[in-house]
């Protein structure tokens, strides 16, 4: 009997994946763009995705002991800590939260945090000072991350978490997975009484945005998902509408993963901005456009 005549339609691709889980690219590109009825939207309900994080949490905590480089990539199978990539992406809200902290303390939502890697980072690099942190994740993985860091509030609700106002609002790896995301950059912007950065974003300067499916059983997930990948005038030009200044743009890595079918590859990058005018951390004129677009306009967990 084969596989479509015991699974609906709608569970087709999942089911195929985890049948076959090596036979398929790992990223590939979605013509059809995000569907209300894609299955694979709700990819990170998996269980293999709570017990791979959770397994290799005890390497990631020792990781942070000493004084060696934080390149972390926790989804790793074998955690290290000697990723350029990934330290490029500690460095850069490491950066942001030196910025956001008044008086050695900072309020910070961390959108989409997993267990609170960003958490632990911070405490690592700024021993000294003070964080009231939030984590807005899905509800398998706040159940699993409260035993880990009690210190850090973990919720699951979109509204509860945005009701607050934070000194840093950071989303990393996360703004591609929701399907309104120029919406949620709005509620981003609502929140913050500071900055908002928008990091370890798959970004691409001449295609429009597009949707890609993931399949990160090298992770341990053994489920597959989709996301964004975003033009960058597109992303710009939405923080720009909800009264965000770009403040500074940060360059992750290069070509990270070929992308099957994909109109063009994309970068990784990061973006922080801030909701005042001027932005404090600008003191002369916006750089030149690049590669012909108009300036700050042209358009990638932990």
């Amino acid at each position: 009997m084969r596989l479509k005549d015991l699974v609906p339609p709608a569970l087709l691709p999942a089911a195929r994946a985890l049948r076959h889980p090596w036979s398929r690219p790992g990223w590939e590109y979605v013509a059809e763009g995000w569907r209300a009825d894609d299955v694979r939207a709700k990819g990170w309900h998996h269980e293999s995705i709570v017990a791979a994080q959770l397994a290799r949490w005890p390497a990631f905590v020792a990781a942070l002991q000493g004084t060696g480089p934080l390149g972390l990539v926790h989804e790793d199978v074998t955690v290290a800590a000697d990723d350029p990539a990934a330290h490029n992406a500690v460095m850069t809200v490491a950066y942001a939260l030196s910025l956001a902290l008044s008086a050695g303390h900072a309020a910070v939502l961390d959108w989409g945090g997993g267990l609170g890697y960003y958490a632990a980072l911070a405490r690592a690099l700024f021993p000294d000072c003070r964080f009231d942190w939030t984590v807005k994740e899905l509800p398998e993985l706040c159940a699993a991350a409260r035993p880990l860091l009690p210190e850090v509030r973990f919720d699951t609700d979109e509204d509860t978490a945005l009701a607050r106002r934070y000194d840093l609002v950071l989303a990393s790896n996360a703004l591609q997975y929701a399907q309104d995301w120029a919406a949620l950059i709005g509620r981003f912007a609502a929140a913050a009484r500071g900055s908002v950065l928008l990091t370890k974003l798959p970004v691409v300067s001449g295609a429009q945005s597009y949707v890609v499916v993931q399949r990160p059983h090298f992770a341990g997930y053994m489920s597959e998902y989709i996301s964004w990948v975003f033009n960058r005038a597109e992303l710009l030009a939405a923080a720009r509408a909800h009264g965000l200044t770009l403040v500074r743009e940060f360059m992750l890595e290069r070509r990270p993963y070929p992308i099957r079918a994909a109109p063009e590859q994309c970068d990784i990058v990061g973006y922080l901005f801030e909701r005042r005018w001027p932005p404090r951390a600008l003191t002369a004129s916006p750089a030149a456009p690049r590669d012909g677009a108009a300036a700050n306009g042209s358009p990638a967990r932990i």
